[in-house]
């Protein structure tokens, strides 16, 4: 930085000024000589000095009158007073005023040019200091606006107490800041759940896996509310600390418990009435002697009750699906079992449109007997195949035939379901999407959907093609032992 260091320098002795201007000048720096003390004043209003050196003893003004006029024109500046003499009334003085050193003539260039060096790279080291706390400021301030300014809360911990939190941590409480210093998350819990998660953090300190987890946060007018809560471990000050965000999920929590409470009326409740209706038209149509036109009204509750237990049926299946509480079985059984079992479940349904229903077994037509072992989640593929399956027989022409093809190998089972219709246009970009379908009077639009969280519950995957010449052909790709 001696390069850039300009130097003022004033004595009314114009050889000492050449001197001094010369062995500076040689050593890099920057030089302004002037002998009138008033002319210095003029060019230290006009440009920054880094040092200016000044003769105390000088006829137009002293060393310390014009080293008080440069404080008050360049407070920055560092100042030296060459001196001939000394006397303790001067060096108080230069001290008041900050001077930043003294030399007594006689001086060789040598004892000068320390001093020079010495003030410049404080000066330098100074300006550096100022420029990274300036920084840090800036950066702090940055971070600060930001994590104030997030929709979730935060908050760090060390030793297991909160060091610092954002102000949507304690809006979220309905704490003050102050309150909240070097609290124990435990402290801010219900009681029932200080336990989980003590050994939860416990566990994330030992690098163990630890997603967001939910807690129930007492506020400060005694309510709880449901906090999802994601922690980091990070260094801080040389310790090891968690970090973790915070968001309320007091309404998605509600809305779950009313699900599930409308989960559990359609399973018990609207089911068992449905179960009734069903089973009343039933005995009406089989024990009791009625008009035509009284079979026909039975006929029709019996048929609407039956389609609406189903929907009841996907529905739940749907829901836990969806959720994220479904966990296939890992149970062992015959895959061509349920391939089987789902020709004789819609061989009704096929009939009445003079469907035929083909299984291809490795090339072959199927035989009973022939096995493929599978480790999945029986119930939910049977459940899956048939919606597949019935929803090609719906779309089937009819006198045509719905092909089931089953290929393997030591690894994947591969299904492909075809029939001879097309998909419509509109339906192709949401064929697997919820709620999609399209030509058919009583379709739900949740089979195809069904089948998609099915199979990808299974690690598998699942797509279609169509076209008017070849039709429609549903794969699916599942692994034979879908979990280690």
């Amino acid at each position: 930085m001696q390069d850039a260091a300009n130097i003022l320098i004033v004595d009314d002795e114009e050889v000492v000024c050449e001197f001094l201007s010369q062995a500076l000048s040689r050593a890099g720096f920057s030089i302004t000589a002037v002998c009138r003390p008033v002319e210095a004043l003029e060019i230290a209003a006009r440009q920054h000095y880094d040092l200016a050196i000044l003769d105390i003893k000088m006829s137009q003004m002293d060393g310390i009158s014009l080293a008080r006029k440069l404080r008050s024109v360049s407070p920055s500046s560092d100042i030296i007073l060459i001196t001939g003499y000394g006397s303790f009334e001067n060096a108080l003085e230069a001290i008041k005023l900050g001077v930043s050193d003294f030399i007594e003539k006689p001086f060789n260039a040598g004892e000068l040019l320390v001093s020079v060096k010495r003030l410049i790279e404080r000066k330098r080291l100074e300006r550096e200091v100022r420029e990274k706390t300036e920084m840090l400021r800036q950066s702090e301030e940055q971070y600060r606006i930001l994590v104030d300014n997030i929709a979730d809360g935060v908050a760090l911990f060390s030793d297991g107490k909160i060091v610092f939190h954002n102000k949507i941590f304690s809006r979220l409480l309905g704490l003050e800041s102050m309150t909240l210093h070097r609290r124990a998350l435990a402290d801010l819990l219900h009681p029932e759940d200080r336990t989980r998660a003590i050994q939860d953090f416990a566990k994330l300190i030992k690098n163990m896996d630890s997603g967001p987890v939910k807690y129930r946060f007492r506020k400060n007018d005694g309510t709880y509310c449901w906090v999802s809560v994601n922690s980091s471990v990070i260094r801080f000050r040389g310790k090891q600390s968690i970090i973790s965000t915070f968001r309320d999920i007091t309404p998605f929590v509600e809305m779950e418990t009313a699900r599930k409470d409308m989960e559990k009326m359609l399973r018990h409740d609207m089911r068992s009435r449905l179960v009734s209706i069903v089973g009343l038209a039933d005995r009406l149509l089989d024990k009791t002697e009625l008009s035509e036109e009284q079979q026909k009204c039975c006929c029709h509750i019996q048929q609407c009750g039956k389609q609406l237990e189903r929907m009841v049926n996907t529905y739940i299946d749907v829901v836990r699906l969806e959720t994220g509480s479904y966990n296939p079985l890992q149970e062992r059984f015959n895959f061509m079992e349920i391939v089987a079992q789902v020709r004789r479940t819609l061989r009704n349904i096929a009939d009445k449109k003079n469907v035929d229903i083909v299984i291809i077994f490795n090339k072959k037509f199927y035989a009973l007997g022939q096995e493929l072992p599978f480790t999945g989640d029986k119930i939910y593929l049977q459940s899956a195949l048939d919606n597949l399956v019935k929803n090609a027989i719906e779309a089937s022409p009819e006198n045509r035939s719905v092909k089931i093809n089953v290929k393997h190998d030591n690894e994947r089972v591969r299904v492909y379901i075809h029939n001879w219709g097309m998909v419509p246009e509109q339906m192709r970009s949401c064929f697997f999407e919820k709620y999609a379908t399209a030509g058919k009077r009583n379709g739900t639009g949740l089979g195809t959907y069904m089948a998609r969280l099915v199979v990808t519950g299974h690690e598998g995957s699942i797509s279609f093609k169509s076209s008017q010449d070849e039709g429609t052909t549903v794969r699916i790709e599942l692994p034979i032992i879908a979990f280690h």
